[in-house]
């Protein structure tokens, strides 16, 4: 992937968290607000498709809500499970 330098300006606290969490992470900076963006851009891309299947086929029905939190919450579990630390000794 192509990257290109640019410019931000921050307020120094934000600066200072954001320092933190990539520091956390084990990332650069930039390879974090990367990250972060492109997890924003597949967000806001999700609700635009969203906002247009209801667009042609009317409102999700509860039922349909329902299945859709019961997928994520699995979504959610598994991806917590392919990070979570492995521990030497230790069976999952």
């Amino acid at each position: 992937m192509a990257t290109k330098k640019i410019t931000i300006t921050l307020p120094e606290e934000a600066l200072e968290q954001v320092r933190e969490l990539a520091r956390k992470a084990g990332l650069p900076l930039s390879t974090w607000i990367a990250q972060k963006l492109e997890h924003e851009a597949r967000i806001q891309a999700g609700l635009e498709a969203m906002r247009e299947w209801q667009e042609e086929h009317g409102a999700f029905t509860e039922e349909e809500l329902v299945q859709a939190r019961e997928e994520l919450a699995k979504a959610d579990a598994e991806l917590r499970a392919a990070r979570a630390p492995i521990t030497p000794g230790k069976v999952a």
